[in-house]
């Protein structure tokens, strides 16, 4: 019985895909999904805040020095920013 439950749960996840982000042909989307979807899939910037954004790209920052990657410029972190607070979610 659990073998089939994990069986039917691995199914139904695989089939899953993330829901499309807002706006997704505008500038700023396009940059968050390019920069951040490099190393995982982007958060619908509806699933934070606008101050929690703020803290999630400041801590992101950090991994993305850790892992040697480029630095985001204060372009693409300004246009990043305003992408995700203008979708954010109010809760």
């Amino acid at each position: 019985r659990a073998a089939l439950a994990l069986a039917l749960l691995t199914i139904v996840v695989s089939g899953c895909k993330p829901a499309p982000l807002p706006d997704a042909a505008s500038p700023g989307a396009q940059l968050y999904a390019n920069r951040c979807g490099r190393c995982h899939v982007p958060y619908n910037p509806h699933e934070m805040t606008a101050s929690m954004w703020d803290t999630q790209v400041t801590m992101m920052e950090v991994k993305i020095q850790a892992a040697g990657m480029p630095a985001l410029t204060s372009d693409e972190r300004e246009s990043i920013l305003e992408y995700l607070k203008r979708n954010a979610g109010t809760e």
